[in-house]
């Protein structure tokens, strides 16, 4: 029996860099930068060297476009050294950067040739 895909947006590959902050209430504002694995309309899924706990909200920003905005962590998994979280952008992508998505070279960093 096939599982029908709960998404309402489809994910699609994105291999760019991304800068994350949050507030942490011992440590004050942290920091990190990752990658990440793809995007969707409302979302976006990253590979990170440490944690962000859950529904913490973040401050996302990309060279990609110059997209920054805000987001809240909905999943984060661990594989081995890395973790992987599942952000939900407070404000959908606006559409140049949607389409931007869609375009072949989207697929690979924006420093590759």
């Amino acid at each position: 029996m096939a599982t029908k895909e709960a998404r309402r947006h489809p994910r699609l590959p994105y291999a760019g860099q991304v800068r994350l902050c949050w507030e942490d209430s011992l440590r004050g504002p942290l920091f990190a930068q990752g990658r990440c694995i793809d995007v969707s309309e409302t979302g976006t899924r990253l590979e990170l060297p440490i944690p962000i706990p859950l529904h913490a909200a973040v401050s996302v920003t990309t060279d990609w476009m110059g997209v920054a905005g805000s987001a809240s962590v909905r999943n984060v998994k661990r594989f081995g050294a890395k973790y992987v979280i599942g952000l939900q952008f407070n404000q959908a992508l606006p559409p140049k950067a949607r389409q931007a998505l869609r375009e072949p070279q989207a697929a690979r960093p924006p420093d590759s040739v």
